[in-house]
This record gives structure tokens, sequence and C-alpha cells, in this order.
């Protein structure tokens, strides 16, 4: 039987199927919904992987992003079944419950620190939008999208409740089945799925001409755009990574505010709003038969790039609101571009949801410039410092990438900062004493390989240990995996490794950045060097516990754990003196 498209890159991609079925197509959606340059690290903080997981699989926090998702996957061993089971969906309400409110005594640990930082997030008024996914391989039905309404009110309600200053503006929850992994699939693959040929009246315009591109600016009706979304609605966001994210009744939602202005000003929206960018395959400025007669615009294939929640806002107004919308004016630019590579940039530095992140400024700093062409002579490693691929990565993912935010979280835990690299990544890149602080001229391709394989090691150590059937596992290796369940420890992990390797050579690091193997490996083989001594000395984190999750932000606590770390390998190094002997024989 063939497959879909999206199973079939689901099923090429092994690193993801090791993860097993149902976690493999959650962390697939998440990957492209999100356009994740580093899954691994996202699995290996955000899987639950535990019988007792309270029905929540997957939790996902990104606060720089202000994101929650967290997800319940369920793969059917016969997909010739017509729906996903409907109280599987219906359980993410006790996930929700768990998570956002409930004791977290009986929790298990992965769950437990889930919680925590959730919880701190929505504290802080860190999130602000959260995603509910019930992920399959089956059908979408009537049956799980009602459950799923449900579980959409439980969620405000306890955010409502337990979180009232809260800045939460969008609870979404989605059944992710064949069809929606499919469309998500599909906009990556292409950039305009709406082929159609639409003439357009319009009140005139300029033509701008650049490199490989044209682009027409105009404006356009809101009837004409609600027209739009009425007929095609999600497919017009094909190039856009996230579409129309809905509204919640709040001053602070700026998709509330659109369809506020529309129906109250809209003589005014023109001015109010920043307009479309819409991609399209070409279009044509129609001569006018006389002069009075209004400009017509010919456009064939329609993309919005950058306008989604605009489109999606005024689309959705109700026929009893939508009155006005002859009156309102949109401005839009139709961008045409035949040349592949300057179209991905264009996506990419138009789209409002894959917005110019702080790593882009960097990608053109000397520090950066320098890493890429040493790392040209280091083998089996694609590093592009700052410059980030667009979607279709997430579905051909280089093998040997190293994600410029693994690599910026790698050197901060590294170098005694494993709250930086955990709960403040973003920083990094944003603020130049921080970002000089960890790239500089210190900073080299062979020193990023070497601290960026310890992290890796230890991220494999995990998904294997999570791996292992829960009766199989011996005592110390379930304690061990208990404390890497937890958020922040593998950044503390790496940074206790750090601090422990004078005690491990037996010799003095006057400059822990000159630090590297010998020869110029890759970064697979770098990792596998590390695990050996990785292995050896995990039974010792039980001395970092105290400073795992949110009190990982306590430099007090997190300097006492790594102080106790050091002592438990220090007494072991007559025990261990083959093994640390094995490692320092790899070092420069």
């Amino acid at each position: 039987m063939s497959v879909s498209p999206s199973v079939a890159a689901l099923l090429a991609r092994s690193d993801l199927m090791a993860y097993g079925d149902a976690q493999a197509l959650m962390l697939f959606a998440l990957e492209l919904n999100f356009n994740i340059d580093d899954i691994d690290s996202v699995a290996a903080v955000s899987l639950t992987d535990h019988s007792n997981d309270k029905k929540c699989d997957l939790v996902f926090v990104d606060r720089s992003a202000g994101i929650i998702v967290f997800a319940q996957g369920y793969t059917a061993k016969v997909e010739t079944r017509s729906e996903a089971p409907a109280n599987k969906a219906s359980d993410l309400n006790t996930a929700a419950t768990w998570l956002l409110t409930g004791s977290t005594d009986t929790l298990p640990d992965a769950l437990k620190s889930a919680a925590l930082e959730v919880r701190d997030a929505l504290e802080h008024d860190e999130i602000r939008e959260m995603y509910i996914w019930y992920c399959h391989n089956l059908p979408e039905s009537h049956n799980v999208e009602q459950e799923l309404r449900q579980v959409e009110r439980t969620a405000v309600s306890l955010l409502k409740t337990h979180y009232p200053k809260t800045s939460v503006t969008s609870v979404i929850a989605e059944e992710v089945g064949v069809s929606t992994l499919e469309e998500l699939y599909r906009r990556t693959q292409a950039p305009i799925i709406v082929p159609n040929d639409l003439e357009i009246t319009v009140p005139g315009g300029f033509e701008v001409t650049g490199d490989r591109w044209t682009a027409y600016c105009t404006s356009v009706s809101g009837q004409w755009l609600r027209e739009l979304w009425q007929k095609h609605q999600a497919d017009l966001m094909s190039p856009n990574v996230r579409g129309y994210l809905g509204v919640v009744r709040s001053e602070r939602n700026i998709n509330n505010g659109i369809k506020t202005t529309a129906k109250t000003v809209p003589q005014r929206f023109w001015i109010y709003n920043n307009g479309l960018t819409i991609l399209v395959n070409s279009y044509e400025v129609l001569p006018k038969v006389t002069q009075a007669d209004q400009q017509t615009l010919k456009i064939s294939g329609v993309g919005i790039i950058n306008g989604a929640q605009t489109t999606g806002s005024i689309g959705t107004l109700p026929d009893a609101d939508a009155a006005g919308l002859t009156n309102v004016q949109v401005m839009v630019r139709f961008v045409s571009c035949s040349d592949p590579d300057v179209l991905v940039e264009i996506i990419k530095y138009n789209n409002t949801q894959n917005k110019v992140e702080a790593t882009d400024f960097r990608s053109k700093d000397a520090v950066q410039e320098r890493l890429r062409r040493e790392f040209v002579s280091v083998p089996d490693a694609d590093y592009r410092g700052g410059r980030r691929g667009g979607v279709r990565d997430a579905i051909a993912r280089s093998t040997n990438l190293l994600p410029d935010g693994t690599v910026a979280q790698a050197l901060a835990a590294f170098h005694g900062k494993p709250n930086l690299a955990y709960n403040e990544t973003r920083r990094i890149w944003e603020e130049d004493a921080v970002y000089a602080s960890i790239f500089s001229d210190k900073t080299t391709a062979r020193h990023i390989v070497f601290t960026f394989s310890l992290q890796r090691a230890v991220e494999e150590i995990k998904r294997e240990l999570s791996q292992l059937a829960e009766e199989s596992r011996t005592t110390p290796q379930q304690k061990h995996l208990n404390f890497l369940r937890r958020r922040g420890s593998i950044t503390l992990l790496v940074a206790a490794v750090a601090d422990s390797l004078e005690t491990v050579t037996g010799k003095v690091v006057p400059d822990r950045w000159s630090l590297m193997f010998a020869d110029n490996c890759s970064p697979k083989t770098a990792t596998d060097r590390w695990r050996n001594l990785v292995v050896t000395i995990l039974p010792f984190v039980n001395q970092l516990s105290t400073a795992a999750d949110n009190d990982l932000k306590s430099n007090e606590r997190v300097k006492e754990a790594l102080e106790r770390f050091e002592s438990m390998v220090e007494s072991t190094v007559e025990s261990n003196a083959k093994i640390y002997a094995e490692f320092k024989r790899y070092l420069r």
C-alpha cells in the first residue's frame, strides 16, 4: 500500500524513528510547525517517556518564543481504522490539569520537572501561545474535534483561574492526524499551493524591480481579502510557518485588534495595519481601455508570506460585521520570483512567524565568519554560524549539522553557565557582552566540536536509558534517568563534567577554551570519545539534584552542586584511573 509523502518523509527520518512511532510523529509535527533546528536536543528535554505520564507524552517550552506545546501521541497498528479513539483526546483534559495546577508530589520526575517549568514560565508571563496536540496516524474526525474543544475550554479556564496575570492570547487544541501532517509537510514543499488565476480591481500602484525579483505595490479591499480567505483559508498561508492563530477577546491580542479596527474605523485600517506580502507565480497590470477605467491587476498563484493574522482576522469576520469591509483598504505588495535560492530568502525574512532572529544579526560577525572557515576542514561537520536554513531543512535534515542554538548552549554550559545555557540561550545572541563571552577570538571550531560532542553524548545516554523497558532498568540506571529527565539537567551535567576535567586529566587547565581533541576529529567521533567518561561519572549526578529545574537559576546552588560533584570524581581517581587515562590520551 502506498503511503503519503509526509509519512514517507517521516519513515525516512531514522533519527526520529529511533524514538518510537508515536514519539517520532509528535517530534516531526513539532519540527515542521516550529521550524526547529535541533530536534534531538528538544526531544532530550521534551519527551516525558514514562508509563505514569498523566496522559502527556511531550511538553515543549520555548520561553524566548513564548510557546508551550503539550501533546498526547497515538499510533494505530492497523491504519485502516476510520478515526483515532476520542477518549485519548479527552485525556488531554487530565494532562492540562496536571501540568497547570495538579499536585507535583505524585508526578514522575520527568513530568514534575515539566510542570514546574510550565508554571514558572506562566507565572513570569513569558508565554503567549499554548498548543495542545493529539497526534496520531489516522484521519481526523468530528468526535475528536468535539473532545478537543472541551480540552481548549478546560485549559482556558485553568489559565484564568490560576494565572490571572498571564498574557497568553491563544490556546489552540488541535488534532494532528494524517491530513494535518500532510498539510504541514506540503507547505514545506511548495511555497504556493493556491494556483488560481485572479483579477483584482486596485486603486493603482507601482512596480519595483530588484535582483531576480519584481514586486507590485498597491492596496486591496478588505472584502476581496475576506472572499479569498473563505474560499481557500489555510492554504493561503503555505509560505507562512504558522497560519492564523485565532482570536482571544483581549486588548493585548493583535487579532482581536485587527477585527475591531475593521469593524469600527475601516477608513483608518490602511494606516493602522502593516499590510501584506503575497507571493505570486506571476502578475500583470492590465492596460486600461479608457482613462476612467479602474486599474486591474492579474495574478497567478497566491501565497501569503507576511500578513497571516490580518488575512485570518478579516476572513473570519461574521457576516453581520463584514458590511464595512468595502471601505477597508489593505496595503499589499505582490512579489514574483523564479530563483529558488532568492525565493527561500524572501520567505525567510518576510515571514512574520519566522522573523529575523538574533542569530541572523550575528551571521556576518567576524567570529562567525572565521568559525565557518575553520569548520571547512573539520570532517563531517556542518556549521552555519547564524545562517539559518529554510523550512525545507525540517525534511532533509543534515545529519552533520551543528545547530547554532545547541552550539551556544554547549559552550555556555561547558564554561560554567548552565542556567544561561538552558533558560537564557537567546541572551547569548541578543546581548553584546554575553555574546562576546561565548563567541570570541578564543572560540575555535575544534573547541566547539569538543563541547558540542559532550552535550550530544549526554543526550544519547539519556535516550538509551529511556528506551530500556522499565522492568529491565537497574536501580542505578533508573536513578540516572530520573535525574536526566529533569529540566536543565543536561546542561548542568555538561558543566559538572567540564569542572571535573582537571581531576580527570590530572593536570592544570589554565584556559578551558584551549581544550580540544588532539586530532581534528568529527563531532560523531568526538561524541563516542566522551561516552565512557560520562557513563563512568554518571553515578555522581545525585550530587547535582539540588540545582536542577528552577533551582538552576540560583548561582549559589549551582556552585555548591558542582563542587560536590567534583569531589566525588576526585574520590574515584584511583578506581577509575584506566578510564580517565584513556580519555586523557585523546586530548591535545
